[in-house]
């Protein structure tokens, strides 16, 4: 593991701590004002292997306008100063906060590296001139979170405020690539994974098994599998909840164009017949494992009902203002700064439910704003980082609470481009990639030692993790003697060269998920070393997602929230819904159809366990590490009960309370 020094002199112990700087994605509420839609002139960091530039104003669903992604550092440095240090601005003296995590990142990459030239590498973004500094507004300090709109302030209210990571792309709960909690809030399916990982109903009255009767054996390799529906469940407009709704959104959710996150897990359904308004029955053409995890969400097919499946993904009032039969209805989605729901009067589950009269998200990307804005009171509820961790422990207005998630991070390589076929289709260098990156110094030290690392996406305290798996040991001699065999050759400039290729690609970062942007700017800097080349390009949420789906990309830091299912035939199967990188191992494919078509754990067990050894062997997706997600709670909150499956910890908000 890389050790990290302690810093240069010139530079005060702490100096890359990360202040809270200005952050054009940091709206946090209405506050956001339009003097703070530019960010501040060049603050860029010098060190050998990591050139910054600030970014340019944000708009929705557009790129940002250029090539380096933002990172932790941003607005906490100013330019190198002569004598090689870097200079800490009195802004950012005065709030930046006492974590050394970022001091860390600084030398993860490059512990043997001198910190040098300022100058901009190839390919990356320059600094702007002297001119251009000039003429760029500079705002005095960040962009602060307030309270939610004041239309919401009624007195008695009892309003919930919570510290939202970033601005969601949709409201569509199959559609949308990030965590559906908000959407949750609105719409509810058949059923819910709780605190304990446990699939529990919610529309449905029972979960449907074969001791309860509901699931039943065909004879012929098929199984009859029927759910029972809540009686007097409403619509948010007042029309009622029926067995159409649930057959309709099948319909949707199979059809390989609804960009549904799971597709795959309903196809094994090759029937559906609604004998009443309460009652559907699914035929299957085997009995899967995951049957009782799907049906999460429900569509409106009175609403729906005559759009085809496209119009549906792309019915923009829907995905902005969506109608469920939850316990808060929509109100109000303002562009970059929150989404408002209120209580539905008409819940299904009467009285006293829900508690709450309101929810705020506000969205606030900035790590440290959002830290800030937990710590004095305003919000009541929000995801921080593990570094903060120790910090919030000690907040007399709250608790830290640790869900041990099905969240892993990953380094992806994709073979959809052109480029990416050259550089990554040899699993020899696809493995020697692996090797140069130091994952034990990124969980121990940059992530201060809050997370675990792994060899396989699933969480390593499931009983379905199979440690046995090729593990790429932190290697940087194997590394460039891999690349050496493989035919690439260090270049002139240090970058390695194989039929006149430089092997130079470029790293897709989403905005707003500092963390891993921070993780892939240490990637950058380790593969630096063994003669690898990365950029970066950094969208915010709509351009990510849209550009992650046509696979036209080399490589990206992600994260996966798994279901409590183990199955992984979504995401790496050939054609599986949510694999873009064009990884397609027909053995793999094999076992995990098999996995997925069985209940019996002592059969399945040793699927999953093959499953996971060949995945690792093909090395097209590096686990970087099994996530925690730390979420703060004020003390004012009762009833929150997190759970770390990817259907997130709003699964009871019909529960929750304030003080």
């Amino acid at each position: 593991m890389a050790r990290l020094p302690r810093p240069p002199p010139g530079r005060p112990a702490g100096a890359c701590q990360r202040g809270s700087g200005t952050d054009d994605l940091a709206k946090g509420g209405r506050a956001y004002r339009k003097e703070h839609s530019v960010r501040s002139p060049a603050q860029s960091m010098c060190r050998s292997d990591v050139w910054v530039t600030p970014r340019r104003a944000w708009r929705r669903g557009r790129p940002l306008r250029r090539a380096g992604a933002r990172t932790p550092f941003d607005g906490l440095f100013r330019p190198c100063n002569p004598q090689g240090g870097i200079e800490m601005s009195a802004e950012s003296k005065k709030n930046r906060i006492t974590r050394r995590s970022f001091l860390q990142l600084a030398a993860l990459g490059a512990a043997s590296a001198a910190l040098a030239s300022c100058a901009p590498k190839a390919g990356e973004v320059a600094a702007p001139t002297a001119a251009q500094a000039a003429n760029t507004p500079r705002p005095t300090s960040a962009p602060q979170p307030t309270s939610a709109p004041q239309a919401t302030q009624a007195a008695g209210k009892k309003i919930l405020r919570v510290a939202y990571t970033r601005e969601i792309d949709v409201l569509n709960a199959f559609t949308s690539q990030m965590l559906c909690d908000i959407e949750f809030t609105m719409v509810e399916g058949l059923i819910q994974n709780n605190d304990k990982g446990e699939v529990i109903p919610v529309l449905a009255k029972e979960i449907p098994t074969m001791a309860n009767g509901g699931i039943k054996d065909n004879g012929n390799g098929t199984y009859d599998i029927t759910w029972h529906l809540q009686p007097n469940v409403k619509w948010h407009d007042g029309q009622p909840f029926t067995s159409k709704d649930v057959a309709f959104t099948w319909k949707f959710v199979s059809n390989p164009d609804s960009q549904t996150y799971n597709s795959d897990d309903y196809r094994g359904i090759i029937d559906c017949k609604t004998p009443d308004d309460h009652t559907v029955v699914f035929t299957w053409d085997g009995l899967y494992g995951n049957y009782a995890n799907l049906f999460e969400a429900m569509l409106p097919e009175h609403l729906l009902g005559k759009l085809s499946v496209t119009e549906i993904v792309q019915n923009e009032q829907y995905n902005r203002s969506p109608i469920g039969t939850g316990p808060f209805k929509f109100a109000e989605w303002k562009s970059g700064e929150y989404i408002r729901v209120v209580k539905n009067p008409d819940y299904w589950r009467g009285d006293p439910y829900p508690h709450l009269d309101e929810i705020v998200f506000s969205f606030i990307p900035d790590d440290n704003t959002r830290l800030n804005a937990l710590k004095t009171g305003e919000y009541h509820i929000g995801e921080i980082l593990p570094v903060q961790v120790k910090e919030m422990k000690n907040n007399p207005n709250g608790r830290v609470v640790l869900i041990d998630s099905n969240a892993f991070l990953h380094f992806d390589t994709s073979i959809k481009t052109d480029l990416g076929k050259k550089l990554f289709g040899d699993i020899n260098v696809r493995k020697a990639l692996y090797h140069a990156i130091d994952r034990k110094a990124i969980a121990d030290q940059l992530m201060e030692g809050t997370v675990t690392v792994i060899n396989s996406p699933l969480n390593p305290n499931s009983v379905w993790y199979n440690k046995n798996v090729t593990s790429y040991d932190y290697d940087v001699a194997l590394a460039k003697k891999m690349l050496d065999q493989a035919g690439w050759v260090p270049g002139p400039d240090g970058i390695r060269v194989k039929d006149g290729q430089r092997f130079s690609f470029t790293i897709l970062n989403r905005s707003g998920k500092q963390d891993r942007i921070a993780v892939a700017q240490v990637i950058q800097a380790q593969l630096k070393e063994v003669g690898v080349e990365v950029k970066f390009e950094t969208l915010e949420a709509t351009a990510y997602t849209n550009k992650w789906r046509t696979g036209q990309w080399e490589a990206t830091v992600s994260g996966w929230f798994l279901s409590a299912d183990p199955s992984l035939t979504a995401i790496y199967g050939c054609g599986g819904s949510n694999n873009m990188t064009g990884y397609c191992d027909p053995k793999l494919d094999e076992v995990m159809k098999a996995s997925d078509k069985t209940v019996d754990f002592d059969k399945r067990k040793p699927l999953i366990d093959q499953a996971q050894a060949i995945l690792a062997e093909d090395a097209f997706t590096l686990p970087l590490y099994a996530q925690v997600t730390p979420m703060y709670v004020s003390n004012k909150l009762k009833n929150f009960k997190g759970s770390g499956t990817n259907l997130g910890s709003f699964w009871n908000v019909f529960e929750w309370d304030l003080a």
